[in-house]
């Protein structure tokens, strides 16, 4: 059995998460068992990944224990020379600083691109030359991912590997009987409902989030939102939402293992994202045949069925809020056999996984 270093994984059990958790399951199949290295204090799933039979490591974060961080990821590869290929799972170029190790070690260094923007635009344009150059071999989730990462140059070269952040299409698969149950688990029988899954950071625009929900608000006081998610702003956005009238209409879910359930209660699904590499919740809001109103800032190839809209944000909340409410008599349908169609379907995506392989051996 083969072994793979996957960096990228955090404490967070979010989309980069999931997928490493699919493909620790797939690759096996493959004959790669997966192990990671993470610089948070703990990591997501971390259960699951040792009884597959994966090793977990922790080195410090790079944050202001750089050398150490450095000297972390040295004594991993050093003191396990069959990990032959690094994997990295990141979100902006500033993951060179972990990568350059691996490549200095005489490692492969495979770097996956995420997303399709960052907060932190100066330090990964500074970092963007140097991670293309240490760089074996390129994946992301999206052609705007892979054009963020490696540059415009990728598209003349083709050499790049896009993995569409797939999902389980059966399990979102549209259930009216689910949907009836969780309604009233949920109490929100007779309500007008809107869903948005994501961690409360700045990228998933949260303030704003609340801000077009309270214009449809106004307009319709059936409506209720359903955040599931938490972040680092959790307690500034609970503040920010308990100035507003329609605060007793806004549910935190918090983190949870039930959002397929969730979604099937749900209207609408709403993604006011700055930057969104795919945005894999996207994926699974179709999969439940809801409606999507997402900003223009979220990749294109996001669109799977024909229920999307996209809206600038430039745009005012009220012309957000009135797309919105167009979907409130929308006539719900299964779309799975259009999720597998198009390739986002876990199960039926066998010829790219055959060449993620290929990257790892």
């Amino acid at each position: 059995m083969k072994r793979v270093l996957v960096y990228g994984m955090t404490d967070n059990p979010g989309g980069i998460e999931s997928y490493l958790m699919f493909l620790l399951k797939k690759i096996k199949g493959y004959g790669i068992c997966l192990d990671f290295v993470t610089d948070f204090p703990t990591i997501a799933y971390e259960e699951e990944i040792k009884n597959a039979g994966s090793r977990i490591f922790y080195i410090p974060a790079k944050g202001k224990k750089l050398f150490k961080h450095w000297a972390g990821m040295k004594k991993i590869l050093k003191d396990n020379p069959e990990y032959e290929v690094v994997y990295f799972n990141l979100l902006d170029a500033g993951g060179v600083f972990t990568a350059i190790v691996a490549k200095i070690m005489g490692r492969r260094v495979v770097v996956h691109s995420h997303n399709n923007g960052t907060d932190k635009n100066v330090l990964h344009r500074i970092c963007r030359p140097l991670l293309r150059m240490i760089t074996d071999r390129r994946v992301s989730c999206s052609k705007s991912a892979a054009q963020y990462m490696f540059g415009e140059k990728i598209f003349k070269t083709n050499n790049y590997l896009v993995i569409p952040n797939a999902i389980d299409a059966s399990k979102f698969e549209f259930d009216e009987n689910v949907r009836a149950d969780y309604k009233k688990k949920l109490g929100i029988d007779n309500k007008f409902v809107i869903c948005h899954v994501g961690r409360i950071t700045r990228q998933k625009n949260p303030y704003r989030l609340a801000d077009i929900f309270e214009k449809v608000y106004e307009k319709d006081n059936r409506a209720v939102l359903l955040h599931v998610g938490n972040g680092e702003l959790k307690d500034d956005f609970i503040q920010y939402i308990n100035s507003k009238k329609c605060s007793s209409s806004i549910m935190l879910l918090g983190v949870r293992n039930d959002i397929s359930q969730i979604m099937q209660a749900s209207d609408v699904f709403l993604l006011p994202s700055l930057y969104e590499g795919l945005g894999i919740v996207a994926v699974e809001a179709q999969a439940a045949g809801l409606p999507v109103v997402l900003s223009t800032n979220v990749a294109e190839e996001i669109a799977i069925t024909d229920n999307l809209s996209f809206i600038d944000l430039d745009e005012a909340n009220e012309v957000w809020a009135d797309k919105i409410l167009e979907y409130m008599n929308f006539n719900r349908k299964s779309t799975k056999e259009i999720i597998i169609d198009k390739g986002y379907d876990k199960n039926t995506m066998s010829e790219v996984f055959d060449k993620l392989a290929d990257y790892m051996v």
